[in-house]
Protein backbone atom coordinates (compact mmCIF):
# COMPACT_ATOMS: atom_id res chain seq x y z
CA UNK A 1 0.00 0.00 0.00
CA UNK A 2 1.01 3.42 -0.62
CA UNK A 3 1.26 5.13 2.59
CA UNK A 4 2.24 8.59 1.51
CA UNK A 5 -0.28 8.63 -1.25
CA UNK A 6 -3.30 7.54 1.29
CA UNK A 7 -2.41 9.64 3.74
CA UNK A 8 -1.73 13.28 2.02
CA UNK A 9 -5.05 12.58 0.21
CA UNK A 10 -6.68 12.36 3.68
CA UNK A 11 -4.91 15.49 4.31
CA UNK A 12 -6.16 17.20 1.06
CA UNK A 13 -9.94 15.92 1.55
CA UNK A 14 -9.76 18.01 5.35
CA UNK A 15 -8.78 20.93 3.83
CA UNK A 16 -11.57 22.04 1.50
CA UNK A 17 -14.55 20.82 3.53
CA UNK A 18 -16.31 22.25 6.25
CA UNK A 19 -17.20 20.05 9.22
CA UNK A 20 -20.20 20.28 11.91
CA UNK A 21 -19.34 19.19 15.56
CA UNK A 22 -16.26 18.34 17.14
CA UNK A 23 -13.07 18.38 15.14
CA UNK A 24 -9.10 18.32 15.30
CA UNK A 25 -6.16 20.05 14.36
CA UNK A 26 -3.88 18.28 12.32
CA UNK A 27 -0.15 19.27 11.39
CA UNK A 28 0.40 17.98 7.86
CA UNK A 29 3.71 18.33 8.48
CA UNK A 30 4.35 16.64 12.01
CA UNK A 31 6.34 19.65 14.39
CA UNK A 32 8.67 16.90 15.58
CA UNK A 33 9.59 16.77 11.53
CA UNK A 34 10.06 20.27 11.14
CA UNK A 35 6.37 21.27 10.71
CA UNK A 36 4.84 24.70 11.85
CA UNK A 37 1.45 26.19 12.80
CA UNK A 38 1.22 27.77 9.87
CA UNK A 39 -2.43 27.89 8.32
CA UNK A 40 -1.58 25.67 5.25
CA UNK A 41 0.21 23.45 7.58
CA UNK A 42 -2.83 22.89 9.27
CA UNK A 43 -5.98 20.92 8.34
CA UNK A 44 -9.04 19.89 10.22
CA UNK A 45 -10.23 16.19 10.97
CA UNK A 46 -12.39 13.93 12.44
CA UNK A 47 -11.31 12.14 15.56
CA UNK A 48 -11.20 8.85 13.29
CA UNK A 49 -9.38 10.68 10.66
CA UNK A 50 -6.76 12.26 12.79
CA UNK A 51 -6.16 9.05 14.96
CA UNK A 52 -5.67 7.20 10.91
CA UNK A 53 -3.82 9.78 9.85
CA UNK A 54 -1.09 8.99 12.83
CA UNK A 55 -1.20 5.43 12.52
CA UNK A 56 -0.13 6.31 8.87
CA UNK A 57 2.88 8.71 9.49
CA UNK A 58 4.44 5.93 11.40
CA UNK A 59 3.85 3.69 8.51
CA UNK A 60 5.77 6.34 6.38
CA UNK A 61 8.44 6.95 9.05
CA UNK A 62 8.66 3.61 10.54
CA UNK A 63 11.97 5.14 12.69
CA UNK A 64 10.72 7.90 14.08
CA UNK A 65 10.00 7.09 17.90
CA UNK A 66 8.10 10.74 18.36
CA UNK A 67 5.76 9.83 15.43
CA UNK A 68 5.24 6.53 17.32
CA UNK A 69 4.28 8.42 20.75
CA UNK A 70 2.15 10.95 19.37
CA UNK A 71 0.10 7.50 17.61
CA UNK A 72 0.07 6.19 21.25
CA UNK A 73 -0.80 9.44 22.98
CA UNK A 74 -3.94 9.77 20.74
CA UNK A 75 -5.67 6.18 22.69
CA UNK A 76 -6.41 7.53 25.77
CA UNK A 77 -10.01 8.91 25.87
CA UNK A 78 -11.16 12.71 27.94
CA UNK A 79 -13.32 14.97 27.86
CA UNK A 80 -12.95 15.66 24.42
CA UNK A 81 -11.73 13.06 22.38
CA UNK A 82 -13.55 9.41 22.41
CA UNK A 83 -11.82 7.34 20.07
CA UNK A 84 -13.59 4.80 18.48
CA UNK A 85 -10.48 3.48 16.68
CA UNK A 86 -8.92 0.25 18.50
CA UNK A 87 -5.01 0.18 18.74
CA UNK A 88 -3.66 -2.10 16.18
CA UNK A 89 -1.62 -4.92 17.38
CA UNK A 90 1.18 -3.42 15.31
CA UNK A 91 1.45 0.07 16.61
CA UNK A 92 1.40 -1.66 19.94
CA UNK A 93 4.24 -3.57 19.59
CA UNK A 94 6.27 -0.99 17.85
CA UNK A 95 5.78 0.93 20.74
CA UNK A 96 7.19 -2.05 22.93
CA UNK A 97 10.18 -1.88 21.24
CA UNK A 98 10.58 1.43 21.47
CA UNK A 99 10.04 1.31 25.24
CA UNK A 100 12.34 -1.39 25.37
CA UNK A 101 15.50 0.50 24.24
CA UNK A 102 15.10 3.14 26.37
CA UNK A 103 18.03 1.75 28.65
CA UNK A 104 20.95 3.00 29.98
CA UNK A 105 22.14 6.46 28.85
CA UNK A 106 18.73 6.57 26.59
CA UNK A 107 16.87 6.71 29.61
CA UNK A 108 15.74 9.72 31.04
CA UNK A 109 15.86 8.28 34.80
CA UNK A 110 19.69 7.05 34.24
CA UNK A 111 21.90 7.68 37.27
CA UNK A 112 19.31 9.31 39.15
CA UNK A 113 17.35 8.27 42.27
CA UNK A 114 15.00 9.35 44.40
CA UNK A 115 15.02 12.08 47.15
CA UNK A 116 12.95 13.84 49.45
CA UNK A 117 12.48 17.14 51.47
CA UNK A 118 11.53 15.91 55.13
CA UNK A 119 9.75 19.45 55.91
CA UNK A 120 8.16 19.61 52.73
CA UNK A 121 7.21 15.68 52.21
CA UNK A 122 7.94 16.66 48.20
CA UNK A 123 9.65 13.65 46.28
CA UNK A 124 12.03 13.82 43.64
CA UNK A 125 14.48 12.19 41.38
CA UNK A 126 18.15 13.77 41.18
CA UNK A 127 21.55 12.55 40.38
CA UNK A 128 23.82 12.36 43.46
CA UNK A 129 25.72 15.68 42.60
CA UNK A 130 22.41 17.41 42.04
CA UNK A 131 20.88 16.71 45.25
CA UNK A 132 19.21 19.70 47.25
CA UNK A 133 20.00 21.08 50.57
CA UNK A 134 18.54 19.20 53.07
CA UNK A 135 17.21 16.68 51.20
CA UNK A 136 17.11 13.09 52.28
CA UNK A 137 17.54 9.91 50.19
CA UNK A 138 14.39 7.79 49.35
CA UNK A 139 11.15 8.47 48.21
CA UNK A 140 8.33 8.81 50.88
CA UNK A 141 4.47 9.16 50.80
CA UNK A 142 2.25 12.14 50.76
CA UNK A 143 0.86 13.15 53.97
CA UNK A 144 -1.94 14.88 55.32
CA UNK A 145 -3.45 15.88 58.30
CA UNK A 146 -7.14 14.89 59.85
CA UNK A 147 -8.66 15.52 62.94
CA UNK A 148 -9.45 12.82 65.44
CA UNK A 149 -12.67 11.71 65.80
CA UNK A 150 -12.48 11.59 69.44
CA UNK A 151 -10.68 14.54 71.01
CA UNK A 152 -10.31 16.62 68.14
CA UNK A 153 -7.09 17.04 67.93
CA UNK A 154 -5.03 17.23 64.40
CA UNK A 155 -2.47 14.10 63.44
CA UNK A 156 -0.67 13.20 60.26
CA UNK A 157 -1.47 10.01 58.52
CA UNK A 158 -0.21 9.01 55.10
CA UNK A 159 -2.64 9.88 51.91
CA UNK A 160 -5.53 7.15 51.79
CA UNK A 161 -5.30 5.99 55.25
CA UNK A 162 -8.27 5.08 56.96
CA UNK A 163 -7.14 6.04 60.57
CA UNK A 164 -9.44 8.13 62.12
CA UNK A 165 -8.02 8.71 65.65
CA UNK A 166 -4.82 9.71 66.64
CA UNK A 167 -3.93 6.98 69.40
CA UNK A 168 -5.31 3.73 70.35
CA UNK A 169 -6.46 5.31 73.17
CA UNK A 170 -9.10 7.50 71.89
CA UNK A 171 -9.99 4.87 69.48
CA UNK A 172 -11.26 2.84 72.66
CA UNK A 173 -12.74 5.44 73.50
CA UNK A 174 -15.35 5.92 71.49
CA UNK A 175 -17.27 3.02 72.87
CA UNK A 176 -17.14 4.62 76.33
CA UNK A 177 -18.31 8.10 75.30
CA UNK A 178 -21.75 6.54 73.80
CA UNK A 179 -22.15 4.82 76.75
CA UNK A 180 -22.28 8.03 78.67
CA UNK A 181 -24.34 10.06 75.94
CA UNK A 182 -26.81 7.30 76.08
CA UNK A 183 -27.31 7.81 79.36
CA UNK A 184 -28.58 11.44 78.44
CA UNK A 185 -30.47 10.23 75.00
CA UNK A 186 -33.78 11.47 76.26
CA UNK A 187 -32.86 14.92 77.07
CA UNK A 188 -31.16 15.06 74.03
CA UNK A 189 -33.85 14.19 71.90
CA UNK A 190 -36.30 16.69 73.90
CA UNK A 191 -34.09 19.51 72.69
CA UNK A 192 -34.92 17.91 69.10
CA UNK A 193 -38.43 17.71 69.60
CA UNK A 194 -38.71 21.41 70.70
CA UNK A 195 -37.08 22.14 67.46
CA UNK A 196 -33.92 22.90 68.15
CA UNK A 197 -31.22 21.76 65.96
CA UNK A 198 -28.50 19.22 66.38
CA UNK A 199 -25.69 21.99 67.16
CA UNK A 200 -27.67 23.85 69.54
CA UNK A 201 -29.02 20.87 71.30
CA UNK A 202 -25.82 19.58 72.01
CA UNK A 203 -24.81 23.48 73.10
CA UNK A 204 -27.45 23.13 75.94
CA UNK A 205 -26.01 19.74 77.15
CA UNK A 206 -23.00 22.07 77.95
CA UNK A 207 -21.12 20.95 74.81
CA UNK A 208 -19.17 23.98 73.46
CA UNK A 209 -18.98 22.13 70.48
CA UNK A 210 -19.01 18.96 68.36
CA UNK A 211 -15.05 18.56 68.33
CA UNK A 212 -15.27 19.24 72.42
CA UNK A 213 -17.77 16.22 72.43
CA UNK A 214 -15.54 14.02 72.11
CA UNK A 215 -17.72 12.35 69.72
CA UNK A 216 -21.39 13.63 70.46
CA UNK A 217 -22.09 14.46 67.17
CA UNK A 218 -21.44 11.45 65.52
CA UNK A 219 -23.70 10.07 68.32
CA UNK A 220 -26.27 12.73 67.85
CA UNK A 221 -26.97 11.35 63.91
CA UNK A 222 -26.59 7.86 64.33
CA UNK A 223 -29.34 8.40 67.36
CA UNK A 224 -31.42 10.47 64.67
CA UNK A 225 -30.87 8.00 61.98
CA UNK A 226 -32.23 5.26 64.54
CA UNK A 227 -35.22 6.86 65.23
CA UNK A 228 -36.25 7.90 61.96
CA UNK A 229 -36.09 4.19 60.72
CA UNK A 230 -37.81 3.18 63.77
CA UNK A 231 -35.24 0.47 65.20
Amino acid sequence: MNYSKVYYDLCEKGRYRELDGYVERHHIVPRCMGGTDDRDNLVSLTPEEHYVAHQLLVKMYPDNRQLIHAAIMMIPKSKTQNRNNKMYGWLKKKYRVVCQERTGVKNSSHGRRWYHNPDTLDNGKFRDNEVPEGWVLGRVPKEEKRHCKNCGESFVVKYRSKKQFCNKKCANQIEKNDLKYDLRKEEFLNYIRFGYSITKAIKKMGYKNWRSGAGIGRWAKRLLDEVDTGS
